[in-house]
């Protein structure tokens, strides 16, 4: 008796053709990622100019509402669909592509310069992320075959980016302070993304509109309690310093410190360059914390400084100060609306310059040597 026939053939393997565009794809998505870092480039060296480029990304975002909602995707694919149809998705869903690049492209930059690359913080979160999608939009065969056919995924995507650029477009272009454009880019997130994923008539039914204004809730709820975990972009940190003693006679930043005797402390002061495309929309306080419990939060001066960036000086009451100061401290500098913008370490150690912080002698001369001390 012969063998039985085979149940199923073995795919054909892919032609020249198929695999030549293959490769084709996977360079212009090289060419892509090289844009995409040229638009980091120009959003860092450009900023005098981001307020028009945003107004442009966000006309352009309108639209690519429309394109998503409307053509792309596997809800708005047809099984007879005319070749005009099928190439008009084709092209929209290139030009969306694009959107995407340069949108998460040019906000990476805006928000880690805005973020603490510290461990004492974690507001650096998001730039990480808008620089995986940023890389995702370019690479073609991943965008096209994964994201793009996943609506959930595709419009989380819009929903990220659309908060991120809300949350710098307002203060940006509208002058709004930080908290404010927080807060209204939280409240119209989850609405763009309903609209989105489902249609009109099922996010007005009763249980769509309950379910966008439950989900308004909890991100309006998240941002406020989280604030100190999204950065203020686009204003930046430049510098921040801790100084003591004698004023300088044309001192504006104090003289960098990062350990300071016990007996050294008069005048103990703080001071914070920052800058703002634009000018800054809200002044900022100093938080001034001992062994990561807070002392004192002072309003600090504003000062007029060469150049660009405007720079913020606290002094620490003499009052405030403990009986023990040594140990470790932290001058946090924060929007008035609570939004982390940057931290200042210093160490107080003995006023024979030793430090607690440091190991114990194991053998020969026990002398003191002053400690490296904390930097930003």
């Amino acid at each position: 008796m012969g063998a039985p026939a085979e149940t199923a053939e073995a795919a054909p393997p892919p032609s020249r053709l198929r695999r030549i565009l293959r490769k084709l794809w996977w360079l212009h998505s090289g060419f892509a990622l090289s844009f995409g870092v040229g638009v980091m480039l120009f959003a860092r060296a450009g900023l005098a100019h981001a307020d028009k480029v945003m107004i442009a990304l966000f006309a352009s975002w309108t639209l690519l509402f429309v394109a998503l909602r409307f053509i792309v995707g596997p809800a708005n694919r047809r099984e007879d669909e005319h070749v005009v149809r099928k190439g008009l998705r084709v092209a929209t869903n290139y030009v969306i592509k694009q959107f995407y690049q340069q949108m998460f492209f040019f906000l990476t930059p805006l928000y880690a310069s805005s973020a603490t690359w510290s461990f004492a913080s974690w507001n650096w979160w998001l730039a990480p992320i808008l620089l995986v999608c940023a890389v995702l939009s370019t690479m073609d065969l991943v965008f096209d075959h994964f994201i793009m056919e996943r609506r959930w995924l595709a419009s989380a995507m819009y929903g990220l980016a659309m908060f991120a650029l809300l949350n710098v477009l307002l203060p940006l272009v509208m002058g709004v302070d930080h908290l404010t454009g927080l807060i209204v880019a939280a409240a119209a997130t989850p609405a763009s993304v309903a609209l989105l994923s489902f249609s009109v008539r099922q996010v007005l039914s009763p249980q769509g509109a309950l379910l966008t204004l439950l989900m308004t809730g909890v991100m309006l709820g998240a941002v406020w309690y989280g604030r100190t975990l999204i950065p203020p972009a686009p204003l930046a940190m430049a510098e921040t310093t801790v100084g003591h003693g004698t004023l300088g006679s044309y001192e504006c930043l104090p003289a960098s410190k990062h350990d300071i005797r016990a007996s050294q402390l008069d005048n103990l002061r703080c001071g914070s360059l920052v800058r703002e495309p634009g000018g800054l929309k809200e002044p900022v306080i100093h938080v001034w914390t001992f062994k990561k419990h807070e002392i004192a939060r002072l309003a600090p001066e504003r000062l007029h400084c060469d150049g660009a960036g405007e720079v913020f000086r606290s002094y620490l009451p003499p009052e405030k100060l403990p009986k023990d100061p040594i140990g470790m401290w932290a001058c946090e500098t924060f929007t008035v609306g609570g939004q982390l913008v940057g931290i200042r370490k210093f160490e107080v150690v003995k006023a024979d310059g030793s430090s607690t912080l440091e190991p114990p002698p194991t053998g020969g001369s026990a002398g003191s040597a002053a400690s490296s001390g904390s930097g930003t």
